[in-house]
């Protein structure tokens, strides 16, 4: 079975948009909460308008199944 894949990491008003993304053409969606400090890319926009940051992960629904 495959593994989740971190495919963005984001905050939270985009994260409906992704998820809807991801979810139309089969894919299965675990979001994670994630501190500014853990990510690597800049937050600063995100933390000044007070904003959850998520990663976000994908797998195919039908691995998840197997």
């Amino acid at each position: 079975m495959m593994d989740w894949q971190e495919v963005a990491i984001d905050g939270e008003t985009h994260l409906k948009r992704l998820v809807d993304m991801y979810e139309e053409p089969g894919f299965e969606i675990r979001l994670e909460e994630a501190k500014p400090e853990e990510v690597e890319h800049c937050t600063q926009c995100l933390q000044e308008s007070g904003e959850k940051i998520y990663r976000v992960y994908t797998r195919r629904q039908q691995e998840a199944q197997k």
